[in-house]
């Protein structure tokens, strides 16, 4: 396993049937690509009451392009690397590292290629970058819509050593956010 730097990439291989998993820094000509995958890990209905309705950046091509800074960076620091299987992208990771701390911002698998371990994979990395940088803590958040329930990925964080801090914090629409952190080893 190679780590990530300045655009390259390490293989992993994933299930028994051992396909090839590429995970590598983003890059523009990936955009059609990232909202494609976007587009294909849930439905509208499904994300109704979770997010924020006013919410395209990655369901939109122009919009990613606008927010796109350079190389797999996007404004306010925040990279992107995306997951290829057989050639074809199959998901992404949107993260940024603090001063004291990595953060993931979103995760996107498509869905017939969700619980096959890429999600995994593309935390693990994001995780061995925070580690690189001498950051002993990741954080993310996921969603709890109006009656309390919280958005598919909660059991994801939780699998993945990611604690629920305990809070539900408000926000402008009718869904809250559900932080967690994890202690890096």
């Amino acid at each position: 396993m190679r780590f990530w730097e300045k655009g390259l990439f390490f293989t992993v291989n994933i299930n028994s049937d051992m396909r090839r998993l590429v995970i590598r820094a983003a890059t523009p000509d990936d955009i059609p690509s990232i909202v494609k995958v976007s587009l294909a890990s849930t439905t509208k209905e499904e994300v109704q009451g979770f997010s924020a309705p006013d919410w395209v950046t990655f369901s939109s091509s122009e919009e990613l392009r606008k927010v796109w800074v350079e190389e797999n960076r996007l404004k306010d620091g925040l990279e992107v690397i995306v997951a290829e299987k057989n050639g074809e992208l199959v998901g992404f990771i949107v993260f940024k590292m603090e001063c004291d701390h990595g953060y993931i911002d979103n995760i996107d698998i498509t869905e017939d290629e969700q619980r096959k371990g890429i999600g995994r994979a593309l935390v693990e990395h994001v995780e061995n970058i925070a580690k690189a940088k001498g950051h002993s803590v990741m954080k993310t958040d996921t969603t709890e819509n109006i009656e309390g329930v919280p958005w598919k990925s909660y059991g994801f964080w939780i699998k993945m050593g990611y604690k629920n801090k305990g809070e539900r914090l408000p926000t402008k629409w009718s869904f809250k956010t559900i932080p967690f952190d994890k202690r890096l080893e």
